[in-house]
């Protein structure tokens, strides 16, 4: 791998697994958001996924003093108008572990020395929907219409970047993770819903499919490598690029 600064100088403070697929499906898009500050890319599928999460972290902050999960979600119908459809999904999810579980630092508060350093040079944040930190396991939630399959989620490489992390965090190299697909359909009813208001457009159907996926330490060692060289393939686009300014 050629390098040609020796330096590596990011657009932002840390890496992530959007910006990682980002540059490898489309340098000119990456450039032109993070070099040049333009929008983000914003669907209504984003944001339901986006406010299905912060749901569901809300839900497990409810549980530690409502036990009762469908007490709980009771309660969390009063802030997130729901579905009878997504009560269920709710009910049926497996939330085992932390929420929104944080790995590294982003630099929000100021801090300036990120926790999580891939290779021991790529500092890198994500938030993982949910880890059990005695077992060591992520679980990750997909909503969307898209159906997902056993051989999507083996190539679904955002599930080894996380486990890079932890390990760059000093954890042991996950066995496993689970993935679950919430099943999310387009309606017309009217309503206003847990992630707008106005015309609902999306809701779930109240199906779950999980999946089993087994890790293995050569594919890990393959992220970690393409982790850092896309960190250093970005570094030198936007050092040439602050040149030209």
């Amino acid at each position: 791998m050629d390098i040609k600064y020796e330096k590596m100088i990011l657009p932002k403070p840390y890496m992530s697994w959007s910006q990682l697929t980002m540059w490898v499906k489309s340098p000119d898009r990456y450039r032109k958001e993070y070099f040049e500050s333009t929008a983000k890319l914003d669907t209504k599928y984003l944001r339901f996924g986006s406010a299905f999460a912060n749901m569901v972290e809300d839900l497990g902050r409810l549980m530690k003093n409502i036990p009762n999960r469908a007490s709980a979600i009771q309660e969390l119908s009063r802030e997130y108008p729901m579905s009878e459809g997504m009560r269920e999904v709710l009910m049926e999810l497996d939330i085992n572990g932390i929420s929104e579980y944080q790995i590294g630092n982003s630099m929000r508060a100021g801090d300036s020395t990120p926790v999580c350093k891939v290779g021991g040079i790529v500092p890198c944040f994500s938030f993982l929907d949910i880890y059990n930190p005695q077992l060591n396991v992520i679980r990750e939630y997909k909503t969307g219409k898209a159906p997902w399959t056993k051989a999507k989620v083996l190539k679904h490489d955002q599930l080894l970047f996380y486990a890079v992390m932890l390990m760059a965090t000093g954890k042991p190299m996950p066995e496993y993770c689970d993935l679950d697909w919430i099943e999310t359909r387009e309606t017309q009813s009217e309503s206003q819903d847990f992630w707008r208001e106005g015309p609902k457009i999306l809701d779930v159907t109240g199906r779950i499919i999980s999946f089993h996926r087994e890790f293995d330490e050569r594919e890990i060692e393959r992220m970690e490598t393409t982790i850092i060289k896309v960190a250093w393939q970005i570094s030198d686009a936007y050092q040439d690029f602050l040149m030209e300014l």
